[in-house]
């Protein structure tokens, strides 16, 4: 079904953990914001809204990215012999990124498409002649894509096929815990080892994120961390020793740990200082990439 201006029309579906409150308000208990929807109100990520005295996701079968790629641009580095997966994603954010540009995340619909779960599966059905292992889900926060995202998972895992989460981890503990037995492999990205940080630049709590990886780390799911460089706000090499030594001693030097490149020609400058933070990280870790 399309609308009037020829834009795929999105089917709504309704949302996970929320609450009632008083005066017909509704609490949302994805993320830690928790926020409190008044009749017709969005929450801060825009994707979920009060309706008709429901929780709905507005990004239900929303898909702004669909691509076929080898296991290695997630990235992951150590999972699956290097198969290949069916990355996708949808709009969303419940952080900003350095600078408080919202966009640059995702946080808006976009250009994109109505798709549904079934389909996803059957892509990735078609796509196993072509070493296809499964989905990763990714762009954007996809743990608020949560009800497509597990209707995925769930499908997915009855096929014997895997599934690969990317998170910034700024999620509620029961939403992750739940998805847990659908996931084989997360990427966590971490910005930084510092609660300021988050506060200012990223506009969430850091011990929500954290809280998030140790769930994580302490499952059966294999999980590698990565941190997107994000010149002028998280290139110090300083910096990224101390998510390193976070690391390496909270949990394992040979965390598989990824420092992520803007998608860009840098220059010489630039390239010095990655070289510079993954000399920083390998003081601590043992398995540090360039991706």
């Amino acid at each position: 079904m399309r609308d009037m201006t020829g834009k795929p029309a999105v089917a709504r579906g309704e949302a996970a953990f929320g609450h009632r409150l008083p005066d017909d308000m509704l609490g949302c208990d994805l993320c830690p914001r928790f926020c409190e929807l008044k009749p017709g109100e969005k929450g801060w990520c825009q994707t979920r809204y009060s309706k008709n005295g429901r929780l709905w996701a507005a990004n239900y079968n929303w898909l702004s990215l669909l691509q076929f790629s080898p296991i290695e641009n997630v990235p992951l580095a150590e999972h699956a012999n290097g198969g290949a997966v069916l990355q996708l994603g949808s709009f969303g954010c419940n952080y900003v990124s350095p600078g408080g540009e919202r966009e640059r995340f995702g946080a808006q619909p976009g250009l994109g498409r109505s798709i549904k779960p079934i389909d996803i599966m059957n892509i990735c059905g078609n796509l196993v002649q072509h070493g296809c292992v499964g989905a990763a889900y990714t762009y954007a926060e996809p743990l608020l894509w949560y009800e497509f995202v597990m209707q995925c998972c769930m499908l997915l895992k009855q096929g014997d096929m895997q599934n690969i989460l990317a998170t910034a981890g700024f999620v509620n503990p029961r939403p992750l815990q739940e998805l847990l037995p659908y996931l084989d492999a997360v990427r966590f990205d971490l910005f930084a080892f510092d609660p300021t940080y988050y506060r200012q630049e990223m506009r969430v709590g850091f011990d929500a994120v954290l809280k998030s990886l140790k769930i994580l780390v302490e499952s059966p799911v294999h999980v590698e961390v990565a941190t997107p460089i994000i010149f002028g706000f998280n290139d110090d090499p300083q910096m990224i020793g101390t998510v390193a030594a976070y690391l390496g001693k909270t949990y394992s030097p040979e965390i598989p740990y990824h420092l992520i490149a803007p998608k860009r020609t840098l220059s010489a400058e630039q390239q010095e200082k990655i070289m510079s933070c993954a000399d920083a990280a390998g003081r601590f870790l043992h398995r540090v990439y360039l991706s």
